[in-house]
């Protein structure tokens, strides 16, 4: 008997009575047939009906009670309905929970757009009213974040591709931002139809950042897309592709184009290759082979304002040519120092401001022929250097103060500093009367903690006070220093003692009037640069990638996080 053949008001009646006396405590003894040996067969045939009446008792019972779960649960649903309706939260015009939404959304820095975690689908699930807003808000889902080995890691398997179809479809038609880890070598399938999802979608990019680790692979995938890039305005591509991959060389048209990072290192000479539409953009980020790569398109770099290229090998250049970048502001190249030259040597750059060059090799033997290329290069554009990054042994030759004065323009100087070099003659140099006359502001980037040469940090502080102590008649006076040390991924968290004597010298100049860029915090100095930028200009420009991409917690960098609060305070 079960609840579909119980219809009959006898039939119910006798489960019902039943009921009573199994929940009755005092009706709890069993009442069995009296028995003797000559009418036991009677009283087993008795005893076996009780046994499936009572059977048919309690299947009834059991269905009842799961029917009964189930509108309970069914009733507390509709009650946490009324009850999430009741609230003033819920209950607000459209209008400002739309607004609430995409504060919310702003706010969740660590959202997986792969994970049910991520704010959209956090909201959607409170009720039935904020799913069908939520769901109708493609800003809410225009910034998508992947990161698939951590995706892993969280989810400890591999998430549905169904869940960003569904972001991408509910972000149409508006323009995406894409942020794309994809480099664990060991889900190479998953991470092409991860990016081929992407791809689909190609025509809605405004800004992408895709690092493919050493999986090459992906990146010619990539280099084949369709050309039409209509709203792509900031690209950037890191991969380190391995010898021997083919050559494939993809045209791109991206008509807002403005930014490009270029990431791409390879030993083949063969690499592939992306056509931008180099005239259009403004600011370039390449690693480029050779000299000669960045020399072929250099013409063509009309509307380029920041150019930072970092050259791979050299090689020789039979026949140089002019090219002039009529608005390029800031130049950082990095590399064989004869490629810095040689390249330097071909280009008139009349706007250019902020020059940093990084030679790979020790540069103290040829530093007298890289300052006459620069030199040359500000005679030849005409142009005015204002913000200038060296190696300190720029300045180690005895031709250095001579060789300084004709880019005396120099307001803002960085100087990379290491203790394995000998810095004697670079100090004296610096503190010549008629050397950097205009200075006012010096940023100091040692390449090993200063503490390992206190000798060193006195000397270098000497070189402070000196220059803090000018003579109208010798030039400007220093006004305010920065310094910090490099960080790599073996010591990641360095950074200088200010418990050193010399640091306490530093303290003094501070009270007397020098600015220190930078605080102290658990008996360490934190300069307001970090180790890899050392202007406003730079951490403005970090600032506004990071947003692009939603603060993501996987870009975060603590001195564009303290930038952006000295910023909104003032």
């Amino acid at each position: 008997m079960t609840l579909e053949t119980v219809q009959d008001p006898v039939a119910l009646s006798e489960v019902a009575r039943y009921l009573h006396d199994y929940l009755d405590p005092n009706a709890q003894n069993i009442e069995l047939p009296a028995v003797d040996f000559d009418h036991i067969s009677d009283a087993m045939k008795q005893i076996t009906v009780d046994v499936e009446r009572i059977h048919v008792h309690a299947d009834t019972y059991e269905e009842a009670a799961l029917t009964a779960r189930k509108k309970a649960l069914h009733m507390q649903s509709i009650l946490n309905s009324y009850r999430n309706l009741s609230t003033p939260l819920v209950r607000m015009p459209t209008e400002i929970l739309t607004l609430l939404f995409e504060s919310c959304v702003r706010s969740d820095t660590g959202g997986d757009s792969l994970s049910h975690e991520a704010m959209p689908f956090v909201l959607s699930h409170v009720c039935r009213r904020w799913r069908m807003i939520v769901n109708s808000m493609p800003s809410l889902w225009q910034t998508i974040r992947l990161h698939n080995q951590k995706t892993v890691a969280h989810n400890r398997c591999l998430p549905s591709l169904s869940i960003l179809r569904l972001w991408l479809d509910r972000s149409e038609p508006l323009p995406i931002s894409c942020l794309a880890i994809l480099d664990a070598p060991d889900l190479c399938e998953y991470n092409l139809k991860t990016l081929n999802l992407l791809i689909q979608h190609s025509q809605r990019w405004f800004a992408v950042h895709f690092s493919f680790g050493n999986q090459g692979g992906l990146y010619h995938h990539l280099c084949s897309i369709p050309p039409l890039l209509p709203l792509l305005r900031h690209f950037r591509v890191e991969v380190d592709i391995r010898i021997g991959s083919h050559l494939v060389l993809a045209t791109w048209t991206a008509p807002n184009l403005k930014e490009a990072t270029l990431l791409v290192q390879s030993t083949s000479s063969t690499a592939t290759t992306v056509r931008l539409p180099w005239s259009q953009l403004e600011g370039l980020v390449w690693f480029p082979n050779t000299p000669r790569s960045f020399l072929d398109i250099s013409s063509a770099l009309l509307r380029l304002r920041r150019c930072c290229i970092q050259i791979s090998r050299h090689v020789d250049i039979d026949s140089l040519h002019q090219s002039t970048l009529p608005h390029l502001h800031q130049f950082e190249i990095s590399g064989p120092y004869r490629s810095i030259i040689e390249i330097l040597c071909c280009v008139s750059l009349p706007a250019l401001e902020i020059l940093d060059v990084d030679p790979d090799e020790q540069i103290g033997p040829v530093a007298d022929q890289l300052l006459s290329a620069i030199a040359r290069l500000q005679l030849r554009s005409p142009c005015d250097i204002r913000y200038f990054s060296a190696p300190f042994s720029l300045f180690s030759s005895p031709n250095s103060p001579a060789l300084v004065s004709n880019i005396d323009t120099i307001q803002e100087l960085r100087i990379s500093i290491s203790t394995e070099e000998e810095n004697d003659i670079s100090i004296t140099n610096l503190m010549g009367p008629n050397t950097l006359r205009n200075l006012k502001v010096l940023h100091l980037l040692f390449r090993e903690p200063p503490e390992e040469d206190v000798t060193l940090l006195d000397k270098i502080l000497e070189l402070v006070a000196f220059r803090r102590q000018r003579k109208p008649s010798s030039g400007l006076c220093l006004d305010k220093l920065s310094l910090d040390v490099i960080r790599t991924s073996e010591v990641p968290d360095i950074h200088i003692s200010i418990q050193s004597k010399a640091f306490q010298k530093l303290f003094k100049l501070q009270r007397e009037g020098l600015s220190l860029l930078g605080s102290a915090m658990n008996e360490e100095w934190h300069s307001f640069f970090g180790d890899t930028r050392w202007s406003n200009e730079d951490l403005q420009r970090a600032a506004q990638y990071w947003e692009r991409f939603g603060y993501s917690d996987w870009l975060f960098e603590q001195e564009i996080d303290d930038y952006i609060t000295r910023r909104d305070i003032s």
